[in-house]
Formats: structure tokens, C-alpha cells, sequence
């Protein structure tokens, strides 16, 4: 066997017991009580634990019961009769930890399909506070190589487009992955039936106005946090990411599980406002935007206890397999007329 392979699969082996030996007894726990007293869920949640707003969704669980792995958390139950797991990967935008926390939550509970409500800062101009994207396929856009020149080279680093550093050729364009369309359909209705008046105060401006509820969304998500205007219009003209978040590992690990998933997150602050103060507008943007889509996450809930064909979520779409036809996903980018007047009026402020 090759040196190199060999070394790999001896760190893999210790790696996993030393996983193994740290969550055995919990695994062990789990699988029993789920055995005896939990059948499967029909939808997993996952919630950030920043901003502290878990209550409002635990809260409205019937029969609560608690499951723990290590670090992680799991409350089982029913809201309004449909089979729910809920989890909250600690802390907020670690990308391995929510790796890790959606794919405990998918290979020990099997739940149907998964939402992940949360809360995200805009990369468009007229995308602001209280306004609401329902990803309909996700992006990881801190996946880049730099040339030389500090060009963003986009794409999966063992595909590189060629340049005068010699990279291999390969695809450049970004690895984007979709959401199950009848998810984006069901989130799109519950978003504006729950999303319909964000006040003025969270807009910063002299008169509220009825949200931007961007359907056809590109959630980008990266482990930085950009906060340079230039940096974000390149990242964007490349990306065409609408705003950024960090829960690119949820889309990722639910496709490869084959599970459905689908990304809401309401915008909680303009990251194209720079510098950003963390005050206390700042903490009040990011309640109201995850309790926003919270709601939007509960009236799906509530739609799919209604329909009697909710089993038909269980069917795998999207995935890295784009859905879609035609520029829906750029030509969504353009805001409706009632926001850009608006916009125009008062100006996207912090």
C-alpha cells in the first residue's frame, strides 16, 4: 500500500475512535430511545444558537424529548401533529460543527427534509433589513483560489481554470447546490403569508414597507465575513450570491445523505454597509430577522400537517442537479418596483 494512503487510513482509524469513545454512550442512548418511543420525523430544523431565539420554536413542541451526542442536542416532538427533530449546532457559523450537527441529526434521525431557518447580511443593494431569500440553490463562496494578481479564481480546487501560474484546467464555475423544488414552492407560500409589514424601526428609515421576498434566492455562504464593498461586488459578479451566511454544510450534507433541504433566511443586516457596529440595532435586526423566519419555518409546518400527500417531500430532487431552466436565478437578483422606489426614497441605512 502506498505510504501516503496508509498514513490516511491510520489517522482515519484513530480519529474514529477517538470520536467513537467520546459519543459512544450517548449514540448508544439515543438509538435506543429512538427505537422504542420516536418514529421518524417527518422534518428536522436547524436553528443557530445565536441570536437566542430557540424557545419560540421548542416552545411550540408537543411531547418534547431531549437526545444528546456529545455537544449536540436534539428535542423530538410534534408541532401541530407533524414529527419534528430540532437541533442547534454550537456556536453559530462554524462550518465543521454544523457539518457535523446536520449529519448527526440525518443519520440518526432520518427525518424527510430539512429547514434551516436563520438570518443573513445583504450583498445587494436594495436587499435589506427584514427582507426574506428562500434559497433556492446555496453556494459556498469563500471556495476560491487567488492568481497572482489576487483575481478570485472560482470553483473546486482540484478543478482550476489555467493562468500564468500553471493550474490545471478545469471547470471554473462555482459548485452550486439546489433545493427540492416542491420545498421552495411550499416556503415561498408559508413566507408570504407570515412575511407581509417589516416596521420602520428595523428598517432604519421613516416608513416600513411590505418585504422582499426573493423566491428564487442564492444563498451564499462562506467562512469569511466579508465586510469591504469592493471585495463583495467582485465576490458577487462572480458568485451572484444575494447574501451571505455560513450554512453551506447543511445544503452540502443533506445532498450527499439524499435528504431534501431547504435554506429561509430573513436579512438581518446590509452588509454593504460599512463598517459594521454590533450595537444594539444591530441585535435587534438579528432577533426580529431569525424570529421572522422561524415563523416562516412554522407556517410550512402547519401547511404540510394539512396536505395528506406530505410523503412526497421524501422524494430526492435538486441536489448538485440544477432544477431550473433559463436565468431565473440572475434575473431574480432585480428587485420588484415597490422595493427599489422605496429604496430610492429612504436608502438601505444601518
Amino acid at each position: 500500500m502506498n505510504t501516503k494512503v496508509s498514513y490516511f487510513y491510520t489517522f482515519w482509524h484513530v480519529f474514529l475512535f477517538l470520536f467513537s469513545s467520546c459519543s459512544m454512550a450517548d449514540t448508544i442512548a439515543i438509538s435506543h430511545s429512538i427505537k422504542l418511543a420516536m418514529p421518524r420525523p417527518l422534518v428536522g430544523i436547524i436553528l443557530p444558537s445565536s441570536p437566542n431565539t430557540y424557545d419560540q420554536m421548542a416552545s411550540k413542541i408537543k411531547n418534547p424529548k431531549i437526545y444528546k451526542d456529545g455537544l449536540f442536542k436534539f428535542t423530538s416532538g410534534t408541532i401541530y401533529g407533524v414529527p419534528v427533530i430540532l437541533s442547534s449546532p454550537p456556536p453559530i457559523g462554524s462550518f465543521s460543527l454544523t457539518a457535523i450537527d446536520t449529519y448527526l441529526l440525518e443519520t440518526i434521525f432520518h427525518p424527510g427534509f430539512v429547514i434551516d431557518p436563520g438570518t443573513a447580511g445583504s450583498h445587494l443593494p436594495d436587499l435589506s433589513m427584514g427582507d426574506v431569500v428562500i434559497g433556492a440553490r446555496v453556494v459556498n463562496f469563500s471556495n476560491y483560489m487567488t492568481n497572482s494578481l489576487g483575481k478570485i479564481v472560482p470553483g473546486q480546487f482540484s478543478s482550476l481554470v489555467t493562468d500564468k501560474e500553471g493550474y490545471k484546467k478545469g471547470n471554473p464555475n462555482p459548485e452550486y447546490i439546489y433545493a427540492a423544488p416542491k420545498l421552495v414552492k411550499l416556503a415561498e407560500l408559508a413566507a408570504k403569508k407570515v412575511a407581509r409589514f417589516t416596521p420602520a424601526n428595523i428598517l432604519s428609515a421613516p416608513a416600513g414597507r411590505r418585504p422582499w421576498i426573493l423566491v428564487y434566492g442564492t444563498q451564499g455562504s462562506g467562512a469569511a465575513w466579508l465586510r469591504n464593498i469592493k471585495q463583495i461586488t467582485n465576490s458577487t459578479n462572480i458568485f451572484h450570491e444575494d447574501d451571505e451566511a455560513g450554512n453551506y454544510p447543511i445544503a452540502l450534507v443533506s445532498t450527499l445523505n439524499k435528504t431534501n433541504f431547504i435554506e429561509i433566511h430573513t436579512i438581518s443586516d446590509a452588509a454593504m454597509n460599512v463598517p459594521t457596529v454590533i450595537n444594539n440595532y444591530f441585535h435587534l435586526c438579528s432577533e426580529y430577522a431569525q424570529k421572522r423566519s422561524n415563523l416562516i419555518a412554522l407556517k410550512m409546518i402547519q401547511m404540510i400537517s394539512r396536505d395528506h400527500n406530505n410523503k412526497d417531500f421524501n422524494t430526492f430532487s435538486g441536489g448538485f442537479y440544477d432544477p431550473w431552466s433559463g436565468e431565473i436565478f440572475l434575473s431574480s437578483m432585480k428587485p420588484p418596483g415597490y422595493v427599489s422606489q422605496w429604496t430610492k426614497k429612504y436608502g438601505v441605512l444601518r
